[in-house]
């Protein structure tokens, strides 16, 4: 029976056989990643929310490598993990996968593999034309979640933004009010530094990391909040069978910064009330909505993941955000959370 340590072997024998390929150089929370590949198609999609952690040069060591192509761009094609059982998640149970790690999602003819002994990433999809819409908006998303597993560090279904040095993760579901929050908060002066996924560092006090300039909205959130931004979507001819995608370093460069020291968990909701209140709850409550977004988009090394997920909880105070309709009173809501429980 063939084993995932060989099947990953096989993979990345099509890419090191590559006669040339890019190498873009990346620096994440002080890490150095190298993303190689002879695409320039899926290089002009996936890297642009990336381009905030470019440097120039190469490093002396590298933390991740990652090779990324498609079928066409290798000496020979792909062939399909043989293992039955893969389920919604990409996740298949019944694999050891303790050397090797494989998200695979057969009806999206993508596969994304790590090896932590090499500490090498795979991406691959069988044509350009098959990437799905939401990986340029969060590249090599489980591969970086693969890579935290021997990190002290995290990805967190969450948005983050900051203001005086202080930030705070804005996590909860999909539909819960995380972009819209950040992006409000953006345009009324705050610093951003996510609104989906974030880096969480968790030596000492935890510090979030900027890991995608990127941000997301619905197109009738775009046209209800955020029209004046139109010109700067990126996917305008797509808009109704995909969100609206901002490059936001450079649509608010100033406001767009790398890092900060994090200072609670806020978990926003979406009320029918005018005003907008916090209420200070438990951590295992905040333990409980992050974890649950966070583990089923990305659920390998749940236990890592978990414990991980409850240090930050526990460490940090958490609250819940109901979110109210005024857009004034919102604002004042969380300024007054900063001046009371955050200075």
């Amino acid at each position: 029976m063939l084993l995932l340590t060989d099947y990953f072997s096989r993979l990345l024998s099509l890419f090191t056989a590559l006669p040339a390929y890019h190498t873009d150089c990346l620096s994440l929370a002080g890490r150095s990643v190298r993303l190689n590949t002879p695409s320039d198609i899926l290089r002009g999609r996936l890297l642009p929310a990336l381009s905030h952690l470019l440097v120039e040069g190469e490093p002396e060591t590298t933390g991740l490598t990652i090779w990324y192509a498609v079928d066409a761009d290798l000496p020979d094609r792909v062939t399909a993990p043989p293992w039955p059982g893969f389920n919604a998640q990409g996740f298949n149970a019944a694999l050891d996968q303790e050397a090797v790690q494989l998200f695979f999602q057969p009806w999206q003819r993508q596969l994304f593999l790590y090896s932590r002994q090499q500490r090498t990433g795979i991406y691959w999809v069988q044509t350009a034309a098959d990437l799905p819409w939401w990986e340029a908006s969060f590249p090599f998303r489980a591969l970086f979640h693969f890579w935290t597993r021997d990190l002290p560090a995290q990805l967190v279904h969450a948005g983050a933004v900051a203001k005086a040095g202080k930030s705070v993760l804005i996590t909860g579901p999909s539909g819960s009010g995380k972009s819209t929050s950040c992006l409000t908060l953006l345009r009324s002066g705050y610093q951003y530094l996510g609104d989906d996924y974030v880096w969480v560092e968790l030596t000492g006090h935890p510090v979030v990391y900027t890991l995608y300039q990127t941000a997301k909205v619905e197109p009738d959130n775009l046209k209800e909040r955020f029209s004046d931004w139109m010109p700067y979507v990126v996917n305008k001819e797509l808009l109704g069978q995909q969100k609206a995608i901002f490059y936001i370093r450079e649509l608010w460069e100033r406001s767009f910064i790398p890092a900060a020291a994090l200072s609670a968990v806020l978990l926003p909701r979406v009320t029918y009330q005018e005003r907008s209140l916090f209420e200070r709850i438990r951590p295992a409550q905040a333990l409980l909505a992050m974890a649950p977004t966070t583990l089923h988009h990305l659920p390998h090394h749940r236990q890592a993941a978990y414990r991980k997920l409850t240090q930050i909880s526990t460490v940090l105070p958490g609250f819940r955000w109901s979110l109210g309709s005024d857009p004034q009173l919102f604002e004042q809501s969380i300024d007054q959370l900063y001046s009371d429980e955050l200075s």
